[in-house]
C-alpha cells in the first residue's frame, strides 16, 4: 500500500493562520490609510472654514474729504470681523486701490503706509466683532465728482473685500454712495 500525501490538520491549522494573519495586517493598512485621508480631509475642512469666517467688512458708510482742487484726499470707514471669525493683524492687511483713470492698482500695504501716513487704524489687531477706524490718504491728481475708483481690502487670512463706488455729480465731501 502506498501513502499517499494529504493535508493534515495541523497543515490546514498553518494555512488557516497565515490567511488570518495576512488579512489583518491588509486590513490594518487599508484602515490606517483611511484614518490618514480622513484626517487630512477634516485639516482641508477646518481651513476651508477658517478662510470663510475670516473675511473682514466694511461697517456702515466710507467717507471721504476732498483737497482744494475738488479731488478725493481722503477716504474712511469702520471694517470689522464677524463674530465667529478669526482676529486680524491689521499689519497684514493690504488695500488694492484703482480708478477709472488709472493703468491698474495702488497697492497700499500698511507697513510702508504708516510710515508716509497714508494708512491709519485705530487696532493693531482686529478681534470678532470689534471695529476699526480706517483713514486712507489718497495721492493727490485723483478721482474727481461723477468717477470711480475700486478698493480692495486683502487681509493675510480670510476673502477680500472689493468695493466699487462712485463720486455723485456736485459730490463736496461726507458720505460716498
Amino acid at each position: 500500500m502506498k501513502k499517499e500525501q494529504a493535508f493534515s490538520g495541523l497543515e490546514a491549522a498553518i494555512v488557516l493562520i497565515a490567511f488570518v494573519v495576512v488579512a489583518a495586517v491588509f486590513s490594518y493598512v487599508m484602515l490606517g490609510a483611511g484614518f490618514f485621508a480622513t484626517q487630512k480631509a477634516q485639516e482641508v475642512t477646518y481651513s476651508g472654514i477658517q478662510q470663510s469666517t475670516s473675511n473682514m467688512v466694511i461697517d456702515g458708510n466710507i467717507y471721504g474729504t476732498l483737497n482744494a482742487g475738488k479731488e478725493l484726499k481722503q477716504v474712511k470707514f469702520y471694517v470689522n470681523v464677524p463674530i465667529g471669525g478669526q482676529a486680524q493683524d491689521m499689519k497684514e492687511v493690504t488695500f488694492a486701490w484703482s480708478t477709472e483713470i488709472s493703468k491698474g492698482p495702488t497697492t497700499i500695504e500698511h507697513a510702508t503706509a504708516i510710515a508716509d501716513d497714508k494708512f491709519t487704524s485705530t487696532e493693531k489687531t482686529l478681534q470678532p466683532g470689534e471695529k476699526s477706524y480706517i483713514t486712507i490718504q489718497l495721492a493727490d491728481g485723483g478721482i474727481k465728482a461723477g468717477q470711480w475708483f475700486t478698493m480692495e481690502m486683502k487681509p493675510k487670512i480670510g476673502a477680500a473685500t472689493l468695493t466699487k463706488k462712485t463720486l455723485t455729480t456736485g459730490y463736496e465731501g461726507g458720505v460716498i454712495t
